[in-house]
């Protein structure tokens, strides 16, 4: 599994899909089921834990469902992200 890991000025950003995939891991699950469960496609979850897409409002909302991690965290998760890479971080 790739995962999306940006360093910048000794400090290190991870994509929030690489808390996805613990969170797949510790449910013991597929990424196929954790999709179905989340009422998205598999290739939408691959997406999200390879870093290759962002969490989006749809997805922080089913994703708190799911997982009781508010839609806030989520969605902080992927904006800190996002800043570090727009700061000038390398991915």
């Amino acid at each position: 599994m790739s995962m999306k890991i940006v360093e910048y000025k000794d400090v290190i950003a991870f994509h929030p899909g690489q808390y996805i995939g613990e969170l797949i891991e510790d449910y013991q699950m597929t990424q196929k089921e954790f999709a179905e469960k989340l009422g998205v496609s598999p290739r939408t979850i691959s997406k999200l834990v390879n870093g290759e897409e962002p969490i989006s409002n749809d997805i922080a909302q089913k994703l708190e469902k799911l997982t009781n991690i508010s839609m806030k965290t989520w969605l902080n998760l992927q904006a800190s992200f996002d800043r570090k890479v727009a700061e000038g971080a390398v991915p």
